[in-house]
């Protein structure tokens, strides 16, 4: 009975025609959000729609000196990341010739968005396929990500985190075919050059991808020692394929290793030079007063401010630093954030979908310390993903942490930031599971399903539908009566919790 059982639930959850259910619901969910949600979304949604539109008004992205109008976005012309905005541009300059209400313009970008999106979930997918792991659990992966509440809501707005989510499995699908070529002492011109193409022009899209792109370097320079007797094999071998490629190929590969090394410089290698950081601070590029329009430096500005004067004081313990770290980063994947109406004021979790979040968070820490050396151990995807997620997740807190010794205010903490390598993170769970599963299928079939069950009992978009109100929405009468609709059906099947908590549990209402 209990084979008979397995048989059947992962016949179900390994079929294609389920994963097209998953994504058809995931589109499902974040469109909603994106046709109803007011403008603009809490995460930054008002900067790149504004960088846009900046960038409509140019043909080519390399802004030579600050644009008219554009403070209040920063020192643009320096802005490490501006790819997403810059080829967003084109389509919004097509949609304004057709479309003057601002909304409705909104809307199809957040729609375009939404396809970025949902490409990322398919090409993870691939890569949790590639790194053997069964469809069944792959599937189930993915659906059980597009239920974790934040992930609807990054996706149905406009956010260069959406791009950057299709981009991430692009890179790492090639790199495990370059890891596979150098396993058989193959250095090939063609997916090296794509992958050089491909990782710069991602980290153009988000600075934030340069840690991955770090961790993708080292793993491949590892492979080359490992598989090549010495460097001079390698490059015979480069050259030979570079020879070999056909010759419109080959120049087209060139020109554009030229524009994205190119464009790697004028930003990123021109800001390093000048002003010794990738990302340089706004005051370090205009005056203090052009910066003070820029919402996000005035406030980190004045809060400095304090800390000169001893009236904030950010604590010196790591273990403090790291604690608040993990807990904000839990609270923010599953936490709900309003609209502008009322300040983007967040709303707590609902309560099941968060704790077994928090439980799976636990469990994924177990597993990778007990079974680290067999999850890695002579499995060179297992290297990548690893390395990928711990240099990705160490600079995320470094990044933090400079921020909060400037400030003295516990910053960059939002969960949105684990997005684009959680699945991977998750892959590498997956593998560890199969060693404490390995002679229980059954129990491994009956955890799963519970985890689901009660992931279902508010994730995805059920936390931005349950924990909303009119204040939330665009200003539509039919928008009020669906969400209201939504609201009672939810309201009867949901165990929702409190909509503001006064326990120690929740530090932030």
């Amino acid at each position: 009975m209990q084979n008979r059982t397995i048989k059947i639930v992962r016949k179900v959850l390994s079929s294609n025609k389920f994963f097209i259910f998953v994504l058809v619901l995931f589109v499902m969910e974040s469109a909603l959000i994106a046709l109803t949600a007011a403008y603009p979304q809490a995460f930054d949604e008002n900067f790149h729609f504004g960088l846009i539109k900046i960038y409509s008004h140019y043909i080519s992205p390399y802004l030579t000196s600050q644009p008219p109008n554009a403070n209040a976005y920063g020192a643009v012309a320096r802005h490490a990341s501006f790819l997403y905005q810059y080829l967003m541009s084109w389509p919004y300059r097509l949609i304004e010739m057709f479309v003057k209400t601002q909304i409705y313009q909104i809307i199809i970008l957040r729609l375009i968005d939404i396809a970025f999106f949902t490409g990322g979930l398919y090409f993870f997918r691939k890569v949790l396929l590639r790194f053997r792991i069964s469809k069944a659990l792959a599937n189930l992966t993915i659906l059980l990500f597009i239920l974790i509440p934040i992930v609807p809501q990054l996706a149905g707005q406009i956010n260069y985190d959406d791009l950057l989510f299709l981009l991430v499995p692009l890179n790492v699908l090639l790199s495990f075919r370059i890891i596979d070529e150098l396993k058989n002492k193959n250095a090939n011109f063609v997916t090296i050059g794509g992958l050089l193409i491909l990782a710069t022009l991602t980290s153009l899209v988000k600075y934030a991808f340069l840690p991955m792109y770090l961790a993708i370097v080292l793993i491949l320079i590892y492979q080359v020692l490992k598989n090549f007797k010495k460097l001079s094999i390698f490059f015979k071998s480069l050259s030979d394929s570079f020879v070999k490629t056909n010759l419109i190929l080959k120049i087209v590969f060139i020109v554009f290793i030229l524009i994205s090394l190119g464009s790697f410089a004028q930003r990123d290698g021109y800001n390093l030079v000048k002003y010794h950081s990738v990302s340089p601070s706004c005051s370090q590029v205009l005056s203090n007063k052009a910066c003070s329009s820029y919402s996000v430096w005035k406030a980190n500005f004045d809060r400095h401010q304090l800390v000169i004067k001893g009236k904030a004081t950010p604590s010196t313990n790591i273990i403090f630093y790291l604690g608040q770290w993990s807990y904000w980063m839990w609270y923010r994947l599953f936490f709900a954030i309003n609209g502008p109406k009322q300040e983007f004021k967040n709303y707590p979790p609902l309560p099941l979908p968060s704790a077994i979040g928090a439980i799976l968070g636990i469990y994924g820490i177990f597993i990778l310390v007990k079974y680290f050396k067999k999850i890695l151990k002579d499995d060179d995807y297992a290297q990548l993903l690893f390395l990928i997620s711990l240099i990705y997740i160490v600079a995320l807190i470094v990044q933090g942490y400079i921020t909060y010794k400037y400030t003295a205010v516990l910053e960059n903490m939002n969960g949105r930031y684990l997005i684009p390598m959680l699945i991977l993170l998750l892959g590498l769970i997956l593998k560890g599971s199969y060693y404490l599963f390995k002679s229980k299928p059954f129990l491994k079939t009956i955890l799963s399903l519970i985890v689901l069950v009660l992931f279902l009992q508010g994730g995805g978009a059920l936390t931005y539908i349950i924990r909303s109100d009119s204040t939330w929405y665009i200003h539509s009468k039919k928008v009020t009566r669906i969400t209201k609709i939504a609201k009672k059906i939810t309201k009867k099947v949901i165990i929702k919790g409190k909509k503001t908590y006064n326990s120690h549990v929740w530090f932030f209402n």
